[in-house]
């Protein structure tokens, strides 16, 4: 039974190893582009594709400040992001268990701009704004434990989470 419960440990380690993305802020922010030329949502899906990613462009999708709006599943960042590939999930629940999934967020700053969030493998939370540095911290720089609570600035409106599983997504 003891050899047993080691390898399901094991196991389990190596999903989250796999699965659930490491804060490691130095891999976004540098000086030779990868920072400026990846986003809050690249960051979000753990995917530098150096275009400045926009939910929903991969599917011919184009928003504008028109559409950051909370509406949940009938607002358009919304339908955007599950064009891509991300599903949406309640705040306590979990993403699955038969596939790579993590948790994100979505905020808005109501009729101006959309923010993405992430929950790395330690269970806390991080974003990269803009073309600005990735960090763990919220605006008043207090570590980010969820982002609906956490202080997002101008983003005042916490529209909700999804799960995502890198293999199934498509972001440009």
């Amino acid at each position: 039974m003891g050899e047993f419960i080691r390898k399901l440990l094991e196991a389990a380690v190596e999903w989250i190893r796999r699965c659930l993305p490491a804060y490691e802020p130095a891999a976004w922010n540098d000086s030779n582009g990868i920072q400026y030329n990846n986003n809050c949502y690249n960051y979000a899906c753990d995917t530098q594709t150096g275009t400045r990613a926009q939910p929903g462009k991969a599917s011919g999708i184009y928003l504008s400040q028109s559409h950051c709006f909370c509406t949940g599943p009938q607002g358009d960042v919304w339908n955007a992001a599950i064009a891509d590939g991300l599903a949406p999930s309640a705040a306590d629940s979990g993403c699955g268990c038969g596939k790579c999934w993590y948790k994100v967020a979505l905020a808005m700053w109501p009729g101006v701009d959309y923010h993405w969030y992430r929950q790395d493998r330690n269970g806390k939370w991080s974003h990269k704004p803009g073309s600005g540095s990735a960090t763990n911290l919220d605006s008043s720089d207090n570590i980010i434990t969820d982002p609906a609570t956490a202080d997002r600035g101008g983003y005042t409106d916490f529209c909700g989470y999804f799960c995502v599983c890198k293999s199934e997504i498509s972001i440009i």
